[in-house]
């Protein structure tokens, strides 16, 4: 691998592969602590956003009214309705004071069940509980199933206060309880299958367009999609579930967890492929649906006629790519799987992947993705940087530019792949995805976007990037 010549840099932390970050992190060599500053979201958010995902579904926050705050404006309004064009849904909340507190909420969540069905009459009613009312113990899920005796529609109950765990068991927490919707049986849809895994519906790490694409390609094979759980799902789609041939992702890390819980309980085979980055991942994802559906045939044919189509995007791409070091970085996007699938196509392409500032947290939270795409041959490059550790963010800095900066100097023909509002000296490829333009980044017509950004980046190389706007993001340079 074409590593640094030297390791003198005192900003870099680690500097090796993939592999040998995992073997650091089990270990205990690495210890993946976060500062608050660097700290992901709580169990309650992210069980909030799954439950989101549900169509005509009103999360009911059983604690103070802050709590709810962020959420119903950020998510529902901005992400979900703003821009996906889906109407407002409301979140409610029994809005916890200092006398509940001290003489339990149960009576108070049991009458705004009432009042949420009453005002709104949805599908389903998710009561989640947060760090005040976990703290003083009210029983959700007893008071649950009493109000659904007293109302027209299901009521589950969530335990999501921010203390009882991090945001991975928020994701897969939610997950769990959406399972309880799923009835038995009562036929099989032929060739038929879930998306697993998404949030919000969907959430910004996974726009429709990238949905859309995936649905596209299955479509011309034949193969229909019953519900993506839970990327804007219905309550009647998730009772339906279990009468699919099969459960499949849009990404594995997040569909993993709830495939093989569906693949262990109800018998549904999870098909397990990563992220359809590039014309081999492509091909991958779409077989690895389509053979245990007994459609192979089907889908080479597609794969074939949608390679020919892309053919003058893929020799773009090769010949761009042929011989670079793509610097692939984890800040406001791609995100650490992304980057990862991404450094597997570049790799295809030709180029040296190098991945910056993979959180040690990110590799002990997403362990079982983790070694998944190393057991696919997928083993970049990986550096971290002080600036990770250091009172920054996850988001780009004035330090992780710096560092990134120089960090780019010492590759040859390098390219950098991530957010256009860094500005090392190379080409930069605007991968991210509010750039809707270039949308999707999956399939096959994922390649021709991303064709079309290296190409721009190529061609825009020499062109001065904005002294003032750098400033603004990171300051003046002072000697």
């Amino acid at each position: 691998m074409r590593y640094f010549m030297t390791l003198e840099n005192d900003f870099i932390v680690f500097h090796g592969n993939l592999q040998q970050l995992l073997d650091k992190v089990e270990s205990g060599e690495m210890i993946p602590k976060l500062q608050a500053s660097h700290a992901p979201m709580c169990k309650f958010f992210t069980s909030y956003y799954v439950i989101s995902g549900i169509r005509h579904v009103v999360p009911l926050v059983h604690g103070p009214t802050g709590c709810p705050l962020y959420m119903s404006d950020f998510v529902r309004t901005r992400e979900c309705c703003e821009i996906r064009g889906i109407p407002l849904e409301p979140t409610a909340c029994t809005a916890l004071n200092e006398s509940h507190v001290i003489y339990g909420g149960e009576g108070k969540l049991l009458e705004a069940v009432k009042e949420a069905y009453a005002k709104y009459h949805p599908d389903l009613i998710v009561i989640l509980s947060c760090c005040c009312s976990g703290i003083i113990g009210d029983d959700v899920e007893s008071i649950a199933r009493e109000a659904e005796k007293l109302i027209g529609c299901r009521v589950l109950a969530l335990r999501s206060e921010g203390f009882g765990g991090d945001f991975r068991s928020g994701y897969e927490d939610a997950f769990k309880l959406i399972m309880e919707l799923m009835e038995p049986p009562k036929t099989k849809m032929k060739g038929t299958i879930n998306i697993l895994g998404a949030r919000w519906g969907p959430t910004p790490t996974e726009f429709n367009w990238d949905m859309d694409e995936i649905e596209r390609l299955l479509g011309e094979v034949g193969i229909k999609i019953n519900a993506i759980i839970a990327g804007g799902c219905t309550v009647e789609q998730l009772r339906h579930a279990r009468e699919v041939e099969l459960n499949a992702s849009w990404c594995f890390d997040w569909g993993q967890k709830l495939g093989d819980l569906m693949q262990e309980r109800f018998g549904i085979p999870y098909s397990r492929t990563g992220q359809p980055y590039g014309p081999e991942a492509t091909k991958e994802w779409i077989l690895g649906v389509a053979k245990p559906l007994g459609m192979e045939a089907e889908a080479l044919k597609v794969i074939e006629r949608e390679m020919e189509e892309v053919e003058p995007e893929i020799e773009s791409l090769r010949q761009a790519l042929s011989g670079k070091t793509a610097i692939i970085e984890i800040s406001e996007f791609p995100g650490p799987i992304r980057a990862l699938s991404l450094a597997r196509m570049v790799a295809e392409f030709g180029s040296h992947p190098v991945v910056i500032n993979v959180h040690p947290y990110t590799i002990k939270e997403r362990m079982p993705s983790i070694k998944f795409l190393l057991e696919e041959g997928v083993n970049p490059e990986i550096i971290l940087t002080k600036g990770l550790f250091r009172l920054g963010s996850f988001r780009s800095s004035k330090e992780t530019e710096d560092e990134l900066e120089t960090i780019v100097k010492k590759y040859d023909n390098a390219i950098f792949f991530g957010n256009s509002g860094r500005f090392p000296p190379c080409p930069v490829v605007n991968l991210t995805l509010m750039n809707p333009a270039f949308q999707p980044q999956y399939g096959f017509r994922g390649i021709k976007n991303i064709s079309a950004l290296v190409r721009q980046a190529l061609e825009n190389k020499d062109l001065p990037r904005s002294r003032l706007f750098r400033g603004m993001l990171y300051g003046t340079r002072t000697n």
